[in-house]
């Protein structure tokens, strides 16, 4: 229980030092998304309901930060009538990644980190590309110019790099708090003879 409060706070906090990060124009005019990174490096080490709960705990708040409401008269004042994403989609996003990442626990928690670095940053390309695909068919054409894809591809490695800080943060955390990761349904079961079955 205290771990998955201490991850709390810490999504939390990755809130707040989301909005002092920098935008790199040298990337593309990247940035590190530091919530999606560390949302998807605390998927891993939870359980399912866990996960849902922060994917939705997660999305919910991006979204009441970063929703664009657009108003029938263009400006800032009317009705307003629709947007280009969505409110709750990023909860969507955020519960299909988090999936996706609850299959690569087993190899986070035998301390093999590869696959779970890489799929990290693929995540977040993946969410980072649905919105993209959203927000392309709500104006109703798609425009893909090769910025695009570099900005992509430079989104994903930031995420990628940052992950295993996040990850050695989370397990010495779980040690501490005497806070198991467990995969219960990967265990072998045997009989007293020693056969497995």
């Amino acid at each position: 229980m205290r771990f998955l409060l201490l991850l709390g706070s810490l999504l939390a906090l990755s809130f707040i030092i989301q909005e002092f990060l920098p935008v790199f124009d040298w990337a593309y005019g990247s940035r590190l998304l530091l919530v999606h990174a560390l949302f998807l490096a605390a998927a891993i080490a939870v359980p399912f309901p866990a996960m849902l709960v922060m994917a939705f705990a997660c999305g919910f708040f991006w979204d009441a930060r970063y929703h664009v409401p657009i108003y029938p008269d263009g400006g800032t004042l009317g009705i307003l009538t629709q947007s280009e994403v969505p409110f709750g989609f990023t909860i969507f996003l955020f519960g299909i990644t988090g999936a996706l990442l609850q299959g690569v626990r087993p190899l986070f928690r035998r301390g093999r980190w590869e696959l779970p670095v890489f799929m990290i940053g693929l995540c977040t390309g993946i969410i980072l590309l649905l919105e993209y695909l959203v927000i392309s068919f709500h104006r109703g054409g798609l425009e893909v110019s090769p910025e695009f894809w570099w900005k992509l591809l430079m989104t994903c490695l930031f995420s990628s790099l940052v992950s295993p800080f996040l990850l050695l943060l989370l397990s010495r955390a779980a040690e501490r708090m005497r806070y198991r990761i467990r995969m219960d349904g990967l265990k072998r079961r045997h009989t007293p003879d020693g056969d497995a079955f």
